[in-house]
């Protein structure tokens, strides 16, 4: 698995190692399965458990988010298409463009400043540990 990391840390993605069928006994978590039945993705496997979970229709051309949080932390996994991903840090100011496509996985910290815009349609899953408050969503403006 590759793991990039950007505005020192508090945003990441992951793009998941696929083995075609079964994978090895010591194979690390998470990861792609392409099964004879279908695709398995095994994108958590974590000691805190999730609070929050959404399907998220990717459209072509429409952004999402442009917000930031005080409480919730955000993980995305892209299932298919592709989208760009705009974070800010708001105390520096600092903002990166990450592509994501099928298989990879992100993760936004508390704070930051976060819009996603579909490169190409599918579908993702966005969770969190922490339960969704519409008062926690404060609006901003990254694309």
């Amino acid at each position: 698995m590759t793991e990039t990391r950007y505005l020192n840390g508090k945003v990441w993605k992951r793009s998941l190692p696929v083995f075609q069928g079964p994978p090895p006994a010591d194979a690390p978590g998470p990861k792609r399965l392409f099964l004879r039945q279908g695709e398995l993705a095994h994108f958590y496997d974590g000691d805190e458990g999730m609070r929050y979970a959404a399907f998220v229709e990717l459209r072509p051309c429409e952004i999402r988010g442009n917000h930031w949080h005080h409480k919730k932390e955000e993980q995305i996994y892209i299932i298919s298409g592709a989208v760009t991903l705009v974070a800010q840090d708001r105390d520096s100011g600092s903002k990166v463009s990450i592509k994501l496509e099928a298989g990879d996985l992100a993760f936004i910290a508390t704070g930051v400043a976060h819009a996603i815009k579909t490169a190409a349609a599918g579908h993702g899953i966005e969770f969190s540990q922490t339960r969704f408050d519409a008062a926690d969503v404060q609006p901003f403006t990254v694309m």
